[in-house]
């Protein structure tokens, strides 16, 4: 059974052009059959590779109206929320602030900052530090191996051992109060690719075959797989499973098109076929 029937915030940026981002989580979601409320946090014509500069909108004063419109809805309950890339400090301030009035059950938060080592391109240690102070309202949250990297200090790469990990994933929890439950994306393990987490003072690693090239939205995508799956009360590890498997779906059928087509993002198909027979399932008993 699903947590509520109410609705899930959605809080990322949004790309007028492919299936990524937003688009992408508003249709995972959609196949889990639950219904959203978006906030877009950047509103851009393009994604930021592939189509030259995009025209980007700030969208913090829009979003401070829209919050304050929908709290004089009586009936739109907003009982989870999920958030990925935000853009600038003043969105993240605004957000965070509007996580801890809320009373929701489950925030999932996919703290997006960087790749293959470093910060992306505009952000520096102020919006770094505003991020991990929105992540104090999270229930579980999904760094990439570089993310948990900046927010810990510890240097990490895709083959880091599980001892690192875990060592990494200490220290963010102890930097927590509200102790959110870690999976790490991005990790290689011999011709694998997956996620990870703690339980039980050891790392579980999830994994599928290893496909090369790059693949524009994959943690947006696994993080909307994440929240849908928890929505269902469905235990944790078998969340984590299901979700790399999607992401691995969608990777596999993308990684048939030609790479120039790729930056529209993921194919999406198989991946919210069986999103949806889960869900249909899951309301018939089945699973």
């Amino acid at each position: 059974m699903m947590i509520s029937e109410s609705s899930i915030l959605v809080a990322e940026d949004f790309s007028a052009v492919g299936r990524m981002s937003m688009t992408a989580a508003i249709s995972i979601l959609s196949g889990f059959g639950i219904q959203t409320a978006a906030i877009p946090t950047e509103i851009l014509s393009t994604q930021t590779e592939g189509f030259g500069q995009p025209v980007i909108s700030n969208s913090t004063e829009w979003i401070k109206k829209t919050i304050n419109h929908w709290q004089t809805i009586p009936d739109l309950k907003l009982t989870s929320a999920l958030v990925g890339y935000v853009g600038n400090t003043d969105t993240v301030t605004e957000l965070t602030n509007y996580l801890k009035a809320g009373q929701m059950t489950q925030i999932v938060i996919d703290p997006v900052l960087g790749d293959c080592g470093t910060l992306y391109n505009g952000f520096d240690d102020t919006y770094l530090k505003a991020v991990k102070k929105m992540m104090t309202t999270a229930t579980v949250i999904t760094p990439n191996v570089t993310e948990l990297g900046l927010l810990t200090g510890v240097k990490l790469v895709p083959d880091s051992s599980d001892a690192d990990i875990q060592a990494a994933l200490a220290v963010l929890n102890q930097e927590l109060p509200n102790h959110p439950q870690a999976v790490v994306t991005g990790i290689h393990r011999d011709a694998g690719m997956g996620s990870g987490f703690n339980h039980q003072g050891k790392l579980v690693w999830s994994g599928s075959p290893f496909i090369p090239g790059h693949f524009y939205g994959t943690g947006d995508l696994f993080a909307a797989l994440i929240c849908g799956y928890l929505n269902f009360n469905i235990e944790f590890e078998s969340a984590v499973q299901r979700a790399v498997f999607g992401t691995y779906e969608a990777v596999s059928k993308t990684a048939q098109l030609a790479v120039e087509q790729r930056k529209y993002g993921l194919n999406l198909t198989k991946t919210l076929s069986d999103v949806t027979k889960f869900t249909l399932g899951q309301k018939r008993g089945e699973f």
